[in-house]
């Protein structure tokens, strides 16, 4: 039986059972892998770590993408980095106040390989007027943007360990850059890594990065079964973004998404809601080293 095997933490692995093999190969950037699993449909790999699977790829970017996008009274301009699945881009079209999405995905061989083997997953959002696509290094594209995001959304590879070579994209210099190209009132969120006691530093490095550019941070997990755990993510932007706990959450949350019309089929405002609500020794972790 084929396999992939995949290290989670430096004392953990997972085991991952090919049942059939769609496409591998290296681009200019990274190796790949599709595959088809059993149990959680069709899955991506880069550099032998698990992106997303047909199964679950719904929670995953649901939680990536909407509550940046619900915590902005109107956005338009929105700007993601990464996200080569389409996925990221299908849930922030489903906002009627979008008018443009810039998308800059330096491997344009790993997008094209997703347009012709997971095309399903965009839903048709590659061939949305709105969409203006890019392949290049999102640290230059940002030195001639004109800016002016109102929601920045990131699903870049997971590399908020240090020695990572794209661990720049995490790190404080990129986001006060970041920042200098957005609207006033603007909301960023990206993945941020595994949530673990054990295993946080990735994730408290993240936060801490973005708390150098952005005046509030938060925290939030949503569990992903093929991720195999909580999966972190962190939203930012100013000290008002979004008030309260719980209850206001949900609140904004289910009033923005009925007055878009959004059903949020895979998560939902409740979920979204509880999202930031983290257990007390995560958030005991998260805080003892941010």
């Amino acid at each position: 039986m084929l396999e992939l095997r995949q290290d989670l933490n430096p004392s953990d692995q997972v085991r991952h059972e090919i049942e059939e093999v769609l496409a591998v190969g290296r681009t200019a950037w990274q190796h790949y892998l599709f595959f088809r699993s059993k149990v959680h449909g069709v899955c991506v790999a880069l550099d032998g770590d698990l992106q997303s699977c047909e199964a679950d790829e719904g929670l995953y970017h649901e939680a990536l993408v909407h509550p940046a996008m619900l915590a902005h009274p109107a956005p338009r301009r929105v700007l993601i980095m990464g996200g080569g699945e389409g996925a990221t881009l299908r849930e922030v079209l489903r906002h009627p106040s979008v008018s443009e999405v810039v998308m800059v995905d330096l491997d344009e061989e790993f997008v094209g390989l997703c347009q012709r083997l997971i095309p399903d997953w965009a839903e048709g959002a590659w061939d949305d007027p709105r969409l203006e696509l890019r392949h290049e290094d999102i640290v230059r594209y940002l030195e001639h943007t004109p800016g002016g995001f109102d929601v920045v959304v990131g699903d870049l590879i997971d590399a908020s360990d240090a020695e990572s070579p794209a661990s720049g994209l995490y790190a404080p210099e990129f986001y006060r850059r970041l920042a200098a190209a957005l609207a006033p009132g603007a909301v960023l969120a990206t993945q941020a890594g595994p949530l673990a006691p054990g295993a946080i530093r990735g994730h408290r490095r993240v936060r801490a990065s973005l708390a150098q550019a952005f005046s509030r941070v938060h925290s939030y997990g949503i569990y992903v079964p093929s991720f195999t755990g909580l999966w972190g993510y962190v939203l930012a932007g100013a000290a008002d973004l979004i008030p309260g706990g719980y209850a206001e959450h949900r609140a904004l949350f289910e009033l923005r998404a009925r007055e878009r019309g959004l059903d949020l089929e895979h998560t939902g405002p409740e979920a979204l809601a509880a999202a930031f609500a983290l257990p007390r020794r995560l958030t005991a972790a998260l805080e003892g080293g941010a």
